[in-house]
């Protein structure tokens, strides 16, 4: 048996926004005598969920690993096993032309801790308005947005931690925005992993905005980021919304309000 590194692969990360980015993931390659066996291996500081499925064309001698959720540097083991009858090249192997994947950030079966309460995403003194919160008419009406929160900052501002966790991924190569859905892949964002298992979204950075860096453990209360406007927005703000895998926002609730969700129009000061 020959066992290879192989190179990154493409393949797509969704971010519960409604699009999805290309990501790579890690393979190792394994060659018998008469088939080649590709492990996938998760690179990023945070769980992946791994969904794979043969192509309609190659089902018929393919063999898959269908499911896995890897923590970082977990293995998928056999992920794909494909005949070496089947393969023009051992040395490139394009897994896109052997299988469908869908990849999702998080672990279905974390534990998150309900009665945590955040600290709200800016300097200790500063206060901002709620312009738009749960359940929010305009675009806070999808399950991927239901319970997000947009705090009224300008460009330029400094966002802070709401809790300690781990930076896992950060797009701010974006200086596009505009008032309509074809722009939600320009907002520049930071996500941090939390250690039950939540991740928060912190979306329309500045351009070149990000603060902390990908794998950078972060402290709550610590800047990370600087507010901007990109992707699809109206104003200026922060997009704040909470998730503990695919496609489903889930309520998050902060320090010291006697309201349990922040009030659209009413600005919040942080003192603690």
């Amino acid at each position: 048996m020959i066992l290879k590194k192989g190179p990154l692969i493409a393949f797509v990360v969704h971010l519960f926004v409604g699009l999805s980015f290309g990501q790579t993931i890690e393979t190792h390659k394994h060659i018998t005598k008469d088939s080649v066996y590709l492990d996938y291996i998760n690179p990023f500081y945070a769980p992946l969920e791994l969904n794979l499925s043969p192509l309609d064309s190659t089902q018929s001698y393919i063999n898959v690993n269908p499911y896995g959720v890897l923590k970082h540097r977990d293995t998928l083991k056999n992920a794909l096993a494909i005949p070496l009858s089947k393969v023009k090249d051992t040395a490139v192997i394009d897994s896109k032309l052997y299988l469908k994947f869908k990849g999702s950030f998080g672990d279905p079966n974390s534990s998150i801790d309900e009665n945590y309460r955040y600290t709200l995403p800016y300097p200790k003194g500063k206060k901002y308005k709620i312009v738009q919160s749960f359940g929010g008419k305009f675009s806070h009406n999808k399950p991927h947005s239901r319970y997000a929160i947009d705090f009224g900052m300008k460009v330029g501002d400094t966002i802070t931690a709401i809790r300690d966790g781990v930076v896992f991924f950060i797009k701010e190569d974006s200086n596009e925005y505009c008032k309509t859905r074809k722009c939600v892949d320009k907002g520049n964002k930071i996500l941090i992993l939390h250690d039950d298992g939540t991740m928060a979204h912190y979306v329309h950075l500045d351009f070149e905005g990000a603060i902390a860096k990908v794998g950078d453990r972060v402290s709550v209360g610590q800047p990370i980021a600087i507010s901007g406007m990109t992707g699809f927005t109206t104003t200026p703000h922060l997009h704040l919304v909470m998730y503990k895998s695919e496609g489903l926002s889930i309520p998050f609730y902060f320090r010291g309000q006697k309201r349990k969700k922040l009030k659209q129009g009413k600005y919040y000061k942080r003192t603690k």
